[in-house]
């Protein structure tokens, strides 16, 4: 075997990393071969093919992306491979290794992230206009307002410091640097200031898990 070579998973082969996944029947590319020989054997790196990257199971990426892990490869050993016929071509395989990494860009953040991917199912990443759609959606159908909350984060010179205790009312526009505006009453009065920067006061009511999940967003949008 060579690299570039087109090889399949034998039949009853288990995933190293997590051997609840039987991969016999994986295919992809040789990308590189360690000459140095183990008692095991040879290891072999194998990046899957497009057809093979279509078919990998939901939560196997899901882990994989949880636990650090990559999904687009893997290493082997040769006596767990033989050679086959190419399927695709390596365009294909970037093409599928780029959809599958936005469609499952959010997995890495656990559960929290999880929640972020159901708010923006089928929606562009870096289409925001669509995105601050979607959460003003869900959030003015998920909060019950008012919302006790605190100042988690102000600017030097902001009026409003860090933990001051404020009342969300209702949402507001979306500004272009800050994100979804809240409106506020601080004392009686009546202000406009950034959801990002408010968490809400009880932590064990559904308002906080909310908007703490937009927050998560907006910071690593």
């Amino acid at each position: 075997m060579k690299i570039g070579d087109s090889v399949k998973v034998k039949n009853g082969v288990l995933e190293p990393d997590n051997e609840k996944f039987e991969i016999g029947g994986w295919q992809g590319r040789i990308v590189n071969i360690d000459t140095v020989s183990t008692e095991e054997g040879i290891l072999v790196g194998i990046e899957w093919d497009s057809a093979t990257l279509k078919l990998l199971p939901a939560d196997y990426i899901i882990e994989s992306e949880v636990e650090g892990l990559g999904w687009e490869s893997m290493v082997l050993f040769e006596s767990d491979i033989e050679k086959t016929e190419s399927r695709d071509k390596v365009g294909d395989v970037k093409k599928m290794q780029e959809e599958l990494s936005e469609k499952y860009y959010w997995s890495s953040f656990g559960e929290d992230g999880l929640r972020i991917a159901a708010v923006l199912e089928g929606i562009n990443r870096e289409d925001e206009k669509k995105c601050y759609s979607a959460w003003q959606k869900q959030l003015n159908k998920a909060l019950s307002f008012p919302i006790k909350a605190v100042v988690s984060e102000s600017e030097e010179n902001d009026k409003i410091k860090e933990g001051t205790d404020v009342v969300i009312n209702s949402l507001l526009n979306v500004d272009e640097c800050y994100g979804i505006q809240a409106a506020i009453s601080l004392k009686g009065v009546k202000q406009e200031f950034p959801l990002c920067d408010l968490e809400v006061t009880d932590k064990k009511s559904a308002n906080y898990q909310f908007i703490k999940d937009y927050t998560i967003w907006f910071a690593n949008r």
